[in-house]
């Protein structure tokens, strides 16, 4: 090709033809622009075409990683629900004037070994930290990296102040409670607490501790349930921006 237009040039210039040839010479030079600016939009589409998948892919992943962390809070809200039962009903047989059957001590002594649990869900979302510092997701949809933003700052501050409730149980647990009880394994996997009943009755210290673990876990259960809440709203954003 480059062989037939060095040719035509020459054979024009040969003959004298100095108008065609400046003529020719134009328009070969506007096909080689055109050329240039076919290639350029070839690259600018192919680019394009591998952010498309990448921001697939990246948002999937969003998708994924927060609908793990929905079924953790909904599988954690019934368990941590169920120990503030326990310690409702350790309450209430504390106050009666009367000694507990063995059904009853069982859930006591369940409520005395889980008096402390109080632990953040783990965040699959903190898997993506990188790509999102980059800015990667304001960039896909600017509603959506809003919401998402708001998101983060919920968890981050709800689960700050649970590893400071859960902290502050830890403590309750080894310098008052279980200073009553003793701790001991069945079977080598499962942890019982023996008690003398009286003595817990007696202990202004342990029902003001159980009361605080009631709240600290009543009050963590309230902000997952928000952040459940959420979640899902997120999850249906993604879900809408994927299709």
């Amino acid at each position: 090709m480059i062989k037939l237009f060095r040719k035509i040039r020459k054979n024009l210039l040969a003959e004298g033809k100095k108008v065609k040839y400046l003529k020719y010479a134009l328009g070969e030079i506007v096909l080689v622009v055109i050329g240039i600016l076919i290639a350029l939009q070839i690259n600018n589409w192919n680019d394009e075409r591998k952010s498309n998948i990448e921001n697939i892919k990246f948002l999937s992943n969003l998708r994924d990683e927060i609908a793990l962390d929905t079924l953790a809070l909904v599988e954690i809200i019934p368990y941590y629900e169920g120990i503030n039962e326990d310690l409702i009903k350790t309450l209430q047989y504390l106050r009666e004037p009367t000694d507990i059957n063995q059904e009853k001590r069982e859930i006591v002594s369940r409520a005395l070994v889980n008096f402390a649990i109080l632990t953040p869900v783990f965040k699959n979302i903190e898997k993506n930290n990188s790509k999102l510092s980059e800015g990667v997701l304001i960039n896909i949809n600017n509603e959506l990296n809003s919401k998402f933003q708001q998101y983060l700052d919920y968890v981050k501050s709800s689960s700050e102040k649970a590893n400071k409730f859960g902290e502050s149980l830890q403590l309750m647990a080894i310098n008052d409670v279980h200073t009553h009880v003793d701790l001991d394994f069945v079977f080598s996997d499962r942890l019982i607490a023996d008690f003398n009943f009286e003595e817990l009755k007696n202990s202004r210290l342990v029902k003001n501790d159980i009361n605080k673990s009631i709240r600290f876990r009543g009050i963590y259960i309230k902000w997952m349930k928000e952040e459940k809440i959420k979640a899902i709203e997120l999850l249906n954003l993604l879900v809408k921006e994927l299709k």
